[in-house]
């Protein structure tokens, strides 16, 4: 096998598992690996191997050079949109919750603060994810709940306890309702 037929296969693979993982993401499935989200390595495996892999598909199905320069383009783009979007989804807006008592398998809370401005009551709206094993945690259930109870749960004693037949994470400065 030649150098130019293994760069094919091997954008060719890598196109397919970036292509994958976003399927998945969208789906309500994340990737978790040492603590925070695997976006931004697929984001950056994108980069590089997206606009190969349109180079060579522009080729493949004779595209004029205006149209494979506008697809490589917006390619390029949108992949560097990704990548900014997953740089700044880091650890910081996730927290890992352990398993226990109450709880049979490990949660991953998401906090996504408002966008609008003036801020909505000071709420969040928190995604959380259950455990399928350690690295696959799919899409559970969306809250809001009052701001900065994810940064509590990381930093101060969280307990997972029963309410009136529901599960909530409690702490000092509040509690969210999980199920």
């Amino acid at each position: 096998m030649n150098f130019k037929k293994f760069t094919i296969y091997l954008a060719s693979l890598l196109t397919a598992f970036v292509l994958l993982f976003v399927l998945l993401r969208l789906m309500g499935i994340l990737i978790w690996v040492n603590g925070e989200p695997f976006d931004k390595w697929i984001a950056i495996i994108g980069l590089i191997v997206m606009p190969i892999s349109t180079s060579i598909l522009s080729k493949k199905i004779k595209l004029n050079k205006k149209k494979e320069n506008t697809l490589f383009n917006l390619v390029i783009f949108t992949n560097f949109l990704y990548l900014l979007g997953s740089f700044s989804i880091l650890s910081e807006n996730y927290t890992f919750i352990k398993s226990g008592i109450y709880l049979s398998s490990p949660y991953v809370i998401h906090e996504k603060e408002p966008s609008l401005w003036p801020k909505d009551e000071y709420e969040s709206t928190y995604t959380f994810y259950s455990s399928l094993n350690s690295f696959i945690y799919v899409k559970d259930s969306v809250q809001r709940g009052n701001q900065g109870l994810s940064e509590h749960a990381r930093y101060s004693d969280y307990k997972v306890k029963v309410i009136s037949g529901s599960l909530h994470i409690t702490w000092t400065v509040g509690s969210i309702f999980i199920r």
